[in-house]
């Protein structure tokens, strides 16, 4: 017999729906809140040697259909043409309530032009320094979406005197552009999409509390998330950057990161591995049949996981007991467990040899997965947390804790350690372009190197807390 809901029960199901959509401002700042909308607001420029030109945004504010106007950004910004130049910047985050939008409007205070010492205030766009982008918005509950200001400061003087600013605002778009890296933002519950050859932020998405590890699906296209505050893997559609689903994890206590091992080589589906710290085991779950399939038990306090696709083979390492161990995908069982030094904090695989980098103690340990033992180990002056393989075999590592990343050549010989963004955590590389990404736990920043010159080439703003990289090739 089906059971009646009662009269009251629904007005009040429904007051308290419209209470919660009344409570979301049109326009503000705040922590975040799943019945809004999330604006992440960049400005850069696109003359690449401008002229020097300088001028103050007091606010940014947002129209809604109806027209009433919202803050996003109450703030005063000063933006430099020459600073800019280096880098995209970013402006703000705000909260507005879900629905349509028609025009954004940035507030000037000041403009001025010339060298230090020599500058030359200039008149403000007309009416009241405002500057209007008219332009129809829609915003989804709980999407995070990036509004970007282009400045052409060449073309931003009229006259001589009057500040015009030539600005287009662009709006991020759910199709694919360029070369893409994703960031997984665990303060902020998004992931920042970074074009690689624009290498600026260019759009986001929402995704589960604390998002932590990523796992790249290249046939199909996915990516998927873990969630250590929701409990969750958030499945991306990488194409067209939106959540295509969301897998419950029954099992397993603080999830941090995952990894994907297909079916078989081009498959489009099989199975993810999630490490959970607190509970010292790995869940496995189904692709096909988007729910949990096992537990295997693991060390103490896992901290990192890596797939070899070739061997079927995932490698897990354990800061606690002190070890690696080896899980064959085959029958989702340990198979060997490896005794390394203190405190690993990270693993890497190359050329059939799994990297395990021991923070405790200073070293790094290369395990043979066939004999099943550490074969080689060397010692690095600063501890080592995370690393990474690539560009012709050579080996990358983050120093996390004290803030340096060491270079090393093909013969595992460190080469040179520079100094990094606040805790160095991920690390991704794009070979075509001659650039390595590493992402900044402490400091909201991923950082772009030259892995050849073996230098820092400049920062990117992300979200809070940045954990994971991942790049998509297409």
């Amino acid at each position: 017999m089906r059971r009646l809901v009662p009269a009251w029960a629904v007005l009040s199901l429904a007051a308290v729906v419209l209470l919660s959509c009344e409570a979301v401002p049109l326009g503000g700042r705040g922590s975040f809140d799943p019945a809004a909308s999330r604006l992440l607001l960049y400005i850069h420029s696109t003359s690449p040697s401008p002229p020097e030109v300088a001028f103050t945004i007091e606010s940014i504010e947002i129209e809604s259909a109806d027209g009433e106007w919202g803050t996003l950004v109450d703030r005063t910004i000063d933006v430099d043409s020459r600073v800019l130049a280096a880098g995209q910047r970013f402006l703000g985050e705000s909260f507005v309530r879900p629905g349509a939008y028609k025009a954004v409007r940035l507030v000037v205070s000041r403009a001025s032009t010339g060298g230090e010492g020599e500058r030359v205030s200039l008149a403000l766009p007309e009416p009241e320094g405002t500057v209007v982008f008219t332009r129809q918005l829609k915003l989804e509950r709980g999407e995070s979406t990036v509004l970007s200001f282009a400045w052409d400061a060449d073309r931003s003087i009229e006259k001589g005197y009057r500040f015009s600013p030539d600005i287009a605002m662009e709006v991020q778009v759910h199709s694919a552009r360029g070369l893409l890296l994703f960031v997984s933002n665990s303060g902020s519950n998004y992931l920042s999409i970074i074009d690689r050859s624009l290498e600026r932020v260019v759009g986001a998405v929402t995704v589960g509390s604390r998002p932590m590890g990523m796992a790249l699906n290249e046939t199909a296209n996915r990516i998927y998330v873990v969630g250590r505050g929701s409990g969750e893997i958030t499945v991306v559609d990488a194409v067209h950057l939106q959540v295509l689903d969301r897998i419950v994890l029954t099992t397993g206590v603080d999830p941090t990161d995952i990894a994907f091992m297909p079916e078989r080589e081009g498959a489009a589906d099989g199975k993810l591995y999630i490490v959970n710290r607190i509970s010292n085991d790995v869940t496995v779950v189904s692709t096909t049949a988007r729910r949990v399939i096992g537990v295997i038990p693991v060390g103490m306090r896992p901290a990192f996981i890596a797939s070899d696709p070739e061997r079927r083979e995932l490698y897990v390492v354990n800061e606690r007991s002190n070890d690696l161990h080896i899980i064959s995908a085959v029958d989702d069982r340990v198979v060997a467990v490896v005794p390394v030094d203190q405190n690993p904090g990270g693993v890497a695989v190359k050329d059939g040899s799994v990297y395990v980098f021991c923070e405790g103690a200073n070293r790094i340990n290369i395990v043979s997965p066939s004999q099943r033992k550490v074969v080689s180990t060397f010692t690095v002056v600063d501890p080592p947390r995370r690393g990474a393989v690539g560009f012709g075999g050579r080996l990358f590592v983050a120093n996390t804790a004290v803030d340096t990343l060491t270079f090393f050549n093909t013969l595992n010989v460190p080469t040179r350690t520079i100094p990094a963004g606040p805790g160095p955590i991920a690390f991704a590389g794009d070979e075509r372009r001659n650039r390595l990404y590493i992402s900044n736990f402490n400091g909201d920043t991923v950082s772009v190197a030259d892995p050849f010159a073996e230098r820092l080439l400049k920062e990117l703003r992300v979200g809070e807390n940045p954990y994971g990289l991942l790049i998509l090739d297409r």
